[in-house]
């Protein structure tokens, strides 16, 4: 299949210009470089359909001609064709990001050290069923005690692992401590699920009486019990939402909402394991062991969760400073602050952001940075997804106070190992893309793949087309519908022929990463050297 190849012309994207907006009159931090809407319309255009299936190929801008060189030799054509100069943006805070590779140094020593953990608590468990296999229904309640402290242990596990630990995350990447989570659920929900099954059956074994019965006996006689109940429904209930096909049907709030009762009945559990676990009562040091360990996993997700945000954000001073559009249903938001360099961010990072407004303020939701992180703002952009992000294209107003978790993820420019980078983005996902693009050094040598519905309403896409002229990046759009700018392993190969010797970032739909890192399987592009964060939850 050739590629069309369109030239960019004079008089196409000239940047953004404009001055300093003024921040709202109660603020006192200093003023925001504020750009406004691009003053030209980028080439090329999209031709018309002829189809509704109709393929439409891959099209090239290129950073063609040199402007500067133009200018330089005295063309008054160009000159004029070139409109004002353009306001730049302030400098990254770290712009030339050394290339280290991925790292999984710190993740190897949390899997060890929580390995150890579970072996210790399974030790326990496994030492005390001598003392009960000789009676009768023995066998079943020790096998049930096991169940409990291995399922008890992945349970607090879990809350490790979504805890957002600075350590581990900024290492590891969000994304794969989640996927993380996720493995490890069933298993922690089965062997608490065996736990119930397997005690009842041993009581009713003891007591010589019907399991049903004895289960009844059991809830509403004993003490802690309800509380226990409560929790293992909430656990299993959990569990069920969790299935893929049923949470890809909810929307986000109502399951970050639904993941909250998660915590709730840890906490239900507690006393039943702490008060009723027959080991306890012959081996004390065992119950200060797991009352130590639930100290220490709350101290975790209190201190990852709010302390650390709140400090943040407090010390550091964020508010909105500004909400400009970008499309109709894109918005960048412009978030100002004090010593925004302390904070240590990089282009490709994202933070989880709670706007303080009256129906928002209890609730996170992770924004990826669009623009690298500079001493004068941070910046966010938000599609209309229709929920929170409906809220902040249309209601959103300079001067809110925010507070933020972060930085977090691993979708940097650190993370390569070499300067041949091919990048891809489909739709708003272009935004971390943009920001790690600003980090690589000069000199670097890269493909950017843009796959949009409709160029006009392409995000960020002068900001795009500047930063490939500025820097000589190769950027590529696939324009349509799925259907029509089809996205297959030739047709990444034909744009860029030595994708084996890439860096390949990735950032966009399920089904869009999968088709890309597929490619790089392909074309023998190394798992270390693939690099993509998802955000589906």
């Amino acid at each position: 299949m050739a590629l069309e190849r369109t030239e960019f012309l004079p008089g196409g994207p000239v940047g953004r210009h404009g001055g300093v907006a003024p921040l709202p009159a109660d603020a006192s931090y200093g003023s925001l470089l504020l750009p406004p809407a691009p003053t030209g319309q980028a080439l090329p255009i999209a031709p018309p359909v002829p189809a509704h299936d109709a393929v439409i190929p891959p099209r090239v801008f290129t950073p063609e001609p040199d402007y500067d060189a133009e200018l330089a030799s005295g063309s008054s054509a160009i000159a004029a064709a070139t409109g004002p100069t353009p306001v730049t943006y302030p400098l990254p805070v770290e712009q030339g990001v050394r290339a280290r590779g991925r790292s999984t140094r710190r993740g190897d020593i949390a899997v060890l050290i929580a390995g150890i953990g579970l072996g210790i608590t399974t030790a326990f468990a496994v030492g005390d069923a001598p003392s009960t296999w000789a009676y009768l229904g023995g066998p079943m309640t020790a096998l049930g005690s096991i169940s409990a402290m291995a399922g008890t242990y992945l349970c607090l596990a879990l809350l490790v692992l979504v805890a957002r630990v600075p350590w581990v995350e900024r290492e590891v990447g969000h994304d794969k401590l989640v996927s993380l989570h996720r493995q490890v659920a069933p298993y922690s929900l089965v062997l608490i699920l065996a736990h119930m099954v397997l005690t009842t059956i041993g009581y009713a074994q003891a007591a010589e009486s019907g399991v049903l019965e004895q289960l009844w006996n059991i809830v509403a006689h004993s003490a802690w019990m309800v509380p226990a109940a409560t929790a293992f429904v909430l656990m299993m209930g959990l569990g069920v939402m969790s299935y893929r096909k049923i949470r890809q049907r909810m929307r986000y709030e109502t399951w970050w909402v639904a993941h909250l009762y998660f915590y709730v009945a840890v906490a239900l559990a507690f006393g039943h394991q702490i008060e009723l676990g027959s080991m306890f009562a012959k081996h004390p040091q065992q119950k200060w062991f797991w009352i130590g360990l639930y100290v220490l996993v709350a101290a975790i997700i209190i201190g990852s969760r709010f302390i650390a945000p709140i400090s943040t954000s407090l010390r550091h001073d964020l508010r909105v400073a500004a909400v400009v559009r970008e499309t109709p249903d894109v918005v960048s938001i412009y978030i100002s602050g004090r010593d925004l360099d302390l904070l240590k961010a990089r282009g490709g990072q994202f933070f989880q952001w709670r706007f303080l407004t009256r129906h928002w303020w209890w609730q996170a939701h992770p924004y990826s940075l669009s623009a690298s992180p500079n001493p004068s703002f941070l910046r966010i952009t938000v599609k209309d997804l229709g929920d929170q992000s409906r809220e902040l294209i249309w209601r959103l107003k300079p001067g809110t106070r925010v507070w933020a978790e972060g930085p977090y993820g691993v979708f940097t420019a650190s993370q390569r190992h070499g300067n041949r980078i091919a990048a891809f983005a489909a739709g708003v996902g272009i935004t971390p893309v943009r920001a790690m693009l600003e980090d690589l050094p000069e000199g670097a040598d890269v493909d950017v793949v843009f796959r949009v519905h409709s160029l006009d309403n392409a995000p960020l896409r002068a900001e795009l087309e500047e930063l490939a002229m500025s820097r000589g990046f190769r950027l590529w759009y696939l324009e349509g519908s799925r259907r029509q700018a089809r996205l297959r392993t030739d047709v990444i190969l034909e744009m860029i022929p030595d994708l084996a010797d890439c860096d390949v970032y990735v950032c966009g739909p399920d089904g869009f990463t999968a088709k890309v890192l597929e490619a790089a399987d392909d074309a023998g592009v190394p798992t270390d050297r693939q690099h993509h964060e998802a955000f589906a939850f």
